[in-house]
């Protein structure tokens, strides 16, 4: 990865947050162990996921029994968001802001179950299939969502790219106009 890349206000804070809990590695970002750092207490029950906070600084997570492992995990960064993020805002919230907020969720879990930072840490295979299968299997996360994350990190790379050129040749166009 190179240095183009621009975090997101979210994705920074994530990253932020990662660092405050000591997430250092993916086997970090398990529900066991951020939920113990964060002090929140998890429940898997016959329920929609669900996360409360019941009194300031103490959450409790509801999270779907019948769903496999992986995906409760990726439930469990939804809600996670949910808690640190919106409060329990979304009940008094009109419909547009809830779902701001449900893509704000949806985001987070792009950044908090693959990590940047991680990411651009270790060689990643030069073919696009082969380093989706490394991003999956590294981070434990579906392939489609590998997918998402590698789209998404080389659009912002790109993008970083194109402001540097733009940039220089800004300040072409200011030095030549001064030197006339």
């Amino acid at each position: 990865m190179q240095s183009y890349y621009q975090m997101t206000a979210l994705e920074s804070w994530t990253e932020d947050l990662y660092q405050r809990l000591q997430v250092k590695r993916p086997s970090d970002i398990s529900i066991a162990y951020i939920a113990e750092r964060l002090n929140i207490w998890i429940h898997y029950l016959d329920v929609r996921s669900k996360s409360v906070e019941a009194s300031a600084g103490m959450y409790t997570m509801f999270l779907d029994n019948r769903l496999p492992p992986e995906l409760q995990r990726l439930e469990f960064l939804h809600e996670l968001c949910h808690l640190l993020r919106h409060a329990d805002s979304r009940i008094l919230m009109p419909g547009h802001f809830t779902q701001a907020q449900q893509d704000e969720s949806e985001r987070f879990i792009l950044y908090a179950a693959m990590p940047y930072s991680m990411i651009s840490a270790r060689p990643l295979p030069e073919l696009r299939e082969d380093a989706v299968y490394h991003i999956a299997s590294t981070f434990q996360v579906p392939e489609e969502l590998a997918v998402q994350r590698i789209d998404q990190i080389q659009r912002r790379i790109f993008q970083g790219q194109l402001m540097a050129v733009m940039e220089r040749s800004e300040e072409r166009k200011f030095i030549q106009r001064h030197i006339r």
